[in-house]
């Protein structure tokens, strides 16, 4: 576009404005289109470059809020950016390299070298590793040292290479002090020893009654699957008794159901200090309770049973010292024997031992 006496005379003037409209009327209209044309133009691109410079610089500063030195490097390994993390490490070790070369200098012992202390072999692998991760756009990993003597620390290194849409390559460098991941794998297993805790207690809170700690149902099929399996392929015995508390209603009825509860909670205490660890104790319904015996024949599971009554007429009692009994039926394992006939075979003498009188133990083998 050439450049008339009247354009010049308006683009001199255009800080004035009452100048700059005189100059701007004397323009032709080809000429104010043409000027009008071009101040969009640069306009667009002016708030392009602002978008541009506004995206850069939030990326920026993501990258200097990192805890971990970051070093961006082109193929050349020429660096091209570097957050606040990195320029602290960098000047920290620098110092004290500086100080040392100092030193030495007037000592005439050290002489200041690399940055990182690399041997001639590490240096070569390191050189090995960036060239690797350019050309592959891959991660390597290498340990490395800053500092000498007491300050000496010992740094891992992670190289990844990246190509970009236009195949331009590079190189993303984070370094991390030993301490740093150890104190992440001391984090990492602190929470896998709190996640492993809470695991148990949602496995326990799934498997066990709430009020009296004893097992719920629904691991009852579970267990007796265990013991019939033990049975069947390495012939090991077990039994099984069949717990009611009698007249457990009547002392809900007479002394609320509060009682009734610690009643329900005391039993279970005290099967728990008369049973072995390997005894499992399951509350079937409101005041029954199962056990399954392990390793134990007929004669022994009926001695346990007639041990389990004595210990329960003699500590349990109403808030009117009246004695709570319960009544046991007991049952044991007949080889080819199914698990429902052995539930029925138990419940069957515990009906015995409430028909004829209650606080008593009614067998079969």
């Amino acid at each position: 576009m050439s450049i008339s006496d009247n354009c010049y005379q308006w683009l001199m003037n255009m800080q004035n404005f009452d100048v700059e409209e005189s100059f701007w009327n004397k323009l032709s209209k080809e000429e104010q289109e043409q000027f009008c044309a071009l101040r969009e133009k640069n306009l667009a691109g002016y708030e392009e470059y602002k978008r541009l410079k506004e995206v850069k610089e939030y990326f920026i500063n993501s990258f200097e809020v990192l805890p971990l030195p970051m070093a961006i490097k082109d193929e050349n390994r020429k660096l091209m950016f570097v957050n606040e993390e990195y320029k602290k490490i960098v000047r920290m070790h620098q110092a004290h390299e500086e100080n040392s070369a100092r030193k030495g200098h007037e000592e005439g012992q050290i002489e200041i070298t690399n940055l990182a202390n690399f041997s001639d072999e590490t240096k070569e692998a390191f050189l090995e590793n960036c060239k690797y991760a350019i050309e592959h756009s891959a991660i390597v990993q290498q340990e490395f040292t800053l500092g000498r003597g007491v300050d000496q620390q010992n740094y891992i290194y992670w190289l990844t290479g990246f190509e970009t849409s236009d195949k331009k390559r590079g190189l993303v460098s984070i370094y991390y002090d030993d301490s740093f991941f150890q104190s992440i794998l001391k984090r990492l297993n602190r929470k896998i020893v709190d996640l492993e805790k809470e695991q148990q207690n949602i496995i326990r809170n799934s498997t066990l009654d709430p009020l009296t700690g004893a097992y719920n149902r629904q691991v009852l099929s579970g267990f007796l699957e265990e013991a019939l399996k033990n049975a069947k392929e390495m012939g090991k015995p077990f039994s099984i008794l069949m717990i009611d508390i009698d007249h457990f209603k009547q002392v809900n009825d007479t002394y609320g159901h509060l009682i009734g509860d610690q009643v329900l909670q005391l039993l279970v205490m005290l099967l728990q200090k008369t049973l072995r660890d390997r005894d499992y104790i399951i509350r079937f319904g409101g005041e029954e309770f199962l056990i399954i015996l392990h390793d134990a024949v007929f004669e022994n599971a009926r001695r346990i049973a007639e041990r389990i009554r004595k210990i329960v007429e003699s500590n349990m009692s109403t808030p009117t010292h009246q004695p709570i009994t319960i009544s046991i039926g007991v049952a044991s394992y007949h080889e080819g024997e199914e698990i429902k006939g052995l539930l029925q075979r138990v419940d069957d003498n515990l009906y015995k031992a409430k028909t004829s009188g209650r606080n008593r133990v009614v067998p079969s083998e």
